[in-house]
């Protein structure tokens, strides 16, 4: 059976190249609402396991396709409606939302570092070490996000922290332009004891997207 899946929406502007092919090899089309445009395509679902790799892969190429040209709102990866019609209803029901995040975060990229313990070869924690060291990269995580916040006062236009299965990801929304900037100004930042580091950006905002538009309610996974 075929599924509609829907890669990213941004705002309409003649200027914008559009990719031509997409996940599994699959025609990209485009679906518009006013000013908003999504980009979509048909594919077999569900997606065989051997070809999940390579299909995120090729989902990231079509958004970063648009994404280095224009603002975008991506969809979650793989995420499929069940026909057109569910996905143009989708967007009519929140063509709203998507245009207004989309007007804030049209010149802004999202830029990421990651905090981990850096690995002791040949050690390999108890339950209660693991725990012990949870909660000290949460403390160190805090006090380095301190520091960044004060580096980069002038640049950033908002900072976000998320805990993670190996250690903290600190997003940070900054205009366009001003990704190596941000890359040099962390990198300066003294590195917590114990703990490694890795920048990566620039992304789309979607860590700054709002609510509906970050997690389309009517998506279902894959």
């Amino acid at each position: 059976m075929t599924r509609v899946l829907a890669y990213c929406a941004f705002l309409h502007n003649p200027a914008i190249s559009l990719p031509e092919i997409g996940v599994a090899g699959a025609k990209v089309q485009e679906i518009a609402h006013g000013e908003l445009k999504l980009l979509w395509s048909d594919v077999e679902w569900p997606f065989p396991e051997s070809t999940l790799q390579a299909s995120a892969v090729e989902f990231h190429q079509v958004v970063s396709h648009i994404f280095s040209q224009t603002g975008v709102a991506p969809f979650r990866l793989l995420s499929v409606f069940d026909d057109q019609q569910s996905l143009a209803d989708f967007i009519a029901a929140h063509q709203a939302g998507f245009v207004a995040d989309l007007k804030r975060l049209q010149h802004m990229v999202q830029m990421e570092c990651v905090l981990y313990f850096a690995p002791q070869a040949g050690v390999r924690p108890t339950g209660t070490e693991y725990l012990q060291r949870k909660a000290e990269l949460l403390q160190r995580t805090e006090e380095f996000v301190g520091s960044m916040k004060h580096a980069l006062a002038d640049l950033a236009c908002e900072i976000r922290v998320r805990e993670s299965r190996t250690g903290g990801r600190i997003f940070v929304l900054v205009q366009r332009g001003n990704e190596k900037k941000f890359a040099s100004i962390v990198q300066e930042l003294p590195i917590p004891e114990r703990l490694a580091r890795r920048t990566s950006g620039p992304w789309p905002p979607a860590e700054f997207l709002s609510g509906a538009v970050k997690t389309p309610p009517v998506a279902g996974p894959k």
